[in-house]
């Protein structure tokens, strides 16, 4: 077992030294995130109702977006339309209305939307959670990594 245990902290260091760091590998290989623990780094973007992080590579951006029932319901969404988008439900259920048809989307399923197709959705339950990635990446919408004020098409900002 030590053997084992002392072969993997050799390549580990062999790695570390031959690959580049995050900071220096501009548009190479990113860890990005546990996806058991990114919820606990996810930004508010509605207060109470939405979190939100993201990331971009060079023709892909992957967003984790939670959605939380409060007193008022869930955030206020309306149809959305962009390039195209795989997501993962990690947490929760949802429906999905996908060009006027509709879809149930739960924990574990995976969904593709074809690009610019037109699509909103609704949480079922008290909380959802999604792990998106997009393409092309979503920088003119998002912004900047970092960004903690996004413009979201997805919301409805006349319900404010």
């Amino acid at each position: 077992m030590k053997t084992t245990e002392s072969l993997l902290t050799i390549a580990a260091l062999a790695l570390s030294m031959v690959l580049p760091s995050t900071a220096q590998a501009e548009g190479g290989v990113r860890h990005l995130f546990n996806i058991n623990t990114v919820t606990d780094e996810l930004k508010e973007i509605v207060p109470g109702q939405l979190f939100m992080r993201f990331w971009h590579g060079r023709d892909i951006s992957v967003g984790v977006f939670r959605m939380v029932r409060n007193e008022q319901g869930h955030f206020p969404g309306k149809i959305n339309r962009h390039g195209e988008e795989v997501a993962i439900c990690t947490e929760g259920r949802l429906q999905m209305e996908i060009e006027g048809k509709t879809y149930f989307f739960g924990e574990g399923e995976v969904m593709i939307i074809p690009p610019q197709m037109p699509h909103t959705g609704t949480c079922l339950s008290d909380a959802c959670t999604l792990v998106s990635w997009f393409t092309p990446d979503r920088t003119d919408e998002w912004g900047a990594e970092g960004n903690d004020d996004p413009e979201l098409k997805f919301l409805d900002k006349s319900a404010e």
